[in-house]
């Protein structure tokens, strides 16, 4: 009993000093992306650079993934309420689970996938290989021109791709309900616009930028505390992605509790 109290304890003080880490590591880059003159051109660049890398090249795929998957559920949405006689609660079911959880998960998932792994590898790299190191002797701020970029890129990245995806849904949803009669464009954005009040728009922009967040910092400060060991640049992926992951499903809950509980 007492050996599985004391492995319990090192478990919870290793993972206390984990996020107490994060935690400090966020807040240093919260400095650096709130000060005026971390700006300069090359900063600019980079940052555009990140965002090119993270949205505009997956934007093909990941608005075919998105508008699929909308296409799918508001079809089986609007199909079910005709057959129960429940079609008026069609739109505040699209929008309380489709625009507001959905799709801004679906889009923190496909980014960590496709963007979050290789920020991690990166990163573990250029860590291994004193590529950091060698920036920091060149008087050259990594914090600056290689963590703040990344994170910057992939907040914009995430709230881009969501409401791409949100706008795709909204349309899909006219089809699915009205079809092509066009007249009752007007009427649909107006009920529209009442299901979606600014207090719930902005709590849907604050999660998306907390999963933009989610999945570029956590693979950064991971790839970061791993050993100096070449071979040991998987298990720092495999364990930042866990870590992504496990922060989502966080973040997701936090929401569900805030709006229904």
């Amino acid at each position: 009993m007492e050996i599985l109290l004391s492995q319990l304890g090192d478990a919870v003080i290793k993972r206390w000093r984990a996020l107490t880490a994060m935690l400090y590591f966020g807040l240093r880059l919260l400095r650096v992306t709130f000060n005026p003159r971390t700006y300069d051109s090359a900063t600019r660049w980079i940052i555009v650079k990140q965002v090119y890398f993270t949205a505009v090249q997956a934007l093909p795929i990941f608005l075919a993934y998105s508008l699929i998957i909308s296409a799918l559920l508001i079809q089986i949405m609007v199909s079910v309420a005709r057959d129960l006689g429940l079609s008026d609660y069609v739109p505040s079911l699209i929008v309380g689970f489709l625009l507001t959880q959905l799709l801004p998960l679906l889009s923190a998932l496909f980014i960590a996938l496709r963007s979050g792994a290789a920020i991690n590898t990166e990163i573990a790299l250029m860590h291994v290989n004193n590529e950091l190191a060698a920036f920091e002797h060149a008087q050259i701020d990594p914090m600056r021109y290689e963590f703040m970029p990344r994170v910057i890129g992939g907040v914009v990245s995430m709230l881009a791709l969501t409401s791409l995806a949100i706008i795709g849904a909204l349309i899909i949803a006219f089809l699915g309900i009205y079809g092509w009669q066009w007249a009752n464009w007007s009427s649909y954005t107006h009920s529209m616009a009442l299901l979606l009040p600014i207090p719930l728009v902005l709590g849907v922009i604050i999660k998306t930028a907390l999963f933009g967040l989610a999945v570029t910092l956590i693979p950064l400060k991971t790839g970061l505390e791993i050993p100096k060991r070449l071979f040991l640049v998987p298990v720092a992926v495999l364990k930042g992605m866990m870590r992504v992951f496990f922060a989502i499903f966080l973040i997701e809950v936090a929401s569900l509790a805030f709006n229904y509980i």
